[in-house]
């Protein structure tokens, strides 16, 4: 089936309309912050990142949330400036820089945290009850679709 404004393929135009839906409902395009406190959301998965370890490398952060080391490094820098991260050396290799929150960073993840929980909690409570398996199912299946194509498309 065809979508006769667009010209292209039904199911292509659901998914694209879909994530538009979801991007504009997080706010991503406005840079709104639905459960960021006062961070940019950049920042925020820096913070959330870092709180999942003791302490981590610029590379890992990189790494993880799949963005150059210089974008990662500016937003350290900003959330270094904020008082939300300190940088440490290396204790293994002191060429190296630990990244690390502060006790204010990790006070405000517990506030992402908190806000992030509830607002996922209000999302799940707006889709029936038995359909929250195979929406979830869904979701898990599209999220690893979209991780393949996007690494896929990176290293191309």
């Amino acid at each position: 089936m065809v979508d006769a404004m667009t010209k292209e393929p039904t199911n292509i135009s659901i998914v694209r309309n879909t994530i538009k839906i979801f991007m504009r409902s997080l706010g991503v395009l406005e840079g709104k912050k639905t459960f960021c406190y006062d961070c940019t959301y950049a920042q925020c998965h820096v913070i959330w990142e870092t709180a999942q370890e003791k302490k981590i490398s610029v590379n890992e952060l990189a790494g993880r949330l799949n963005i150059s080391k210089s974008a990662v490094s500016r937003t350290v820098e900003d959330l270094v400036n904020k008082g939300y991260l300190q940088r440490k050396p290396n204790s293994d290799d002191r060429r190296y820089v630990d990244i690390e929150l502060t006790e204010r960073g990790k006070l405000t993840f517990k506030e992402i945290e908190l806000n992030s929980d509830r607002y996922f909690e209000a999302i799940l409570e707006n889709i029936p009850k038995e359909k929250r398996d195979t929406t979830l199912e869904g979701i898990q299946i599209f999220s690893t679709a979209l991780y393949q194509v996007f690494k896929k498309a990176g290293a191309e």
